[in-house]
């Protein structure tokens, strides 16, 4: 893996701060409107989302080097929704544990508040686990769904896990590089406030390239040049 062109590929394309300025645009604009039932922000992150499969999907065809025009929204929103309900279905063991432990918790929070703090740290502890394992799958299952172009791919549990198991190195570095791009989304924060709309994108950018690298580097395939179709 290029971890290094993960990170710079973004300014390697001539566009680049228009397609970043839209995604902040995006961002934005979910935010001011998200009064309304909170759809205009589903529908921006759904829009990011999907912008950053289709880096993924542009990743594993063989195209490092740039980023994907802005365009046919319906189907970035259809990638988007696509990788949340991807994201949650891989959540739900420990959304399903939670949901078990807080009835003991809520039970034993008065007679037993030493029994509840320890229902409440075993919840803690595998919440944080889950999430280290999940951040290690999913690029996994997401590339599996974008490579084969088959949602139900990304489902197929034994596939998915003896394909991490068999890459664990490289899905190790993805998890961490993935972890490190999300702080640098956040430190955008630190730019008069709102810096963030521009580096959240980034992020996701990113590590949308990382899941494809992943991908292509557990299948034992170098990035091949995109064919250029002739003009006739």
């Amino acid at each position: 893996m290029d971890i290094g062109k993960a990170f710079t590929f973004v300014f390697e394309d001539d566009q680049w701060i228009t397609k970043v300025l839209i995604a902040a645009a995006i961002l934005l604009l979910g935010i001011l409107f998200s009064w309304l039932l909170a759809i205009p922000l589903l529908l921006a992150f759904a829009l990011i989302s999907g912008y950053m499969v289709a880096i993924t999907r542009q990743a594993i065809r063989g195209d490092l080097n740039k980023l994907p025009e802005w365009e046919d929204w319906g189907t970035l929103i259809a990638d988007g929704l696509k990788l949340i309900v991807i994201s949650i279905v891989y959540a739900l063991p420990i959304i399903l544990v939670s949901i078990c432990l807080s009835i003991p918790i809520g039970v034993f929070a008065e007679d037993a508040e030493a029994l509840s703090s320890t229902f409440s740290v075993l919840l803690s502890c595998l919440s944080v686990l889950w999430g280290i394992v999940m951040s290690v799958v999913l690029p996994a299952a997401v590339a599996f769904w974008v490579a084969k172009d088959d949602l139900s791919a990304a489902f197929r549990f034994g596939d998915v896990l003896t394909f991490v198991r068999n890459n664990l190195s490289t899905y190790l570095i993805t998890f961490v590089m993935s972890w490190v791009a999300s702080l640098i989304g956040g430190l955008g924060s630190l730019v008069c406030g709102v810096g963030w709309l521009a580096t959240f994108p980034y992020a996701y950018m990113v590590t949308g390239h990382l899941y494809g690298q992943a991908y292509l580097a557990g299948i034992g395939q170098l990035p091949q040049p995109v064919a250029v179709e002739e003009v006739a």
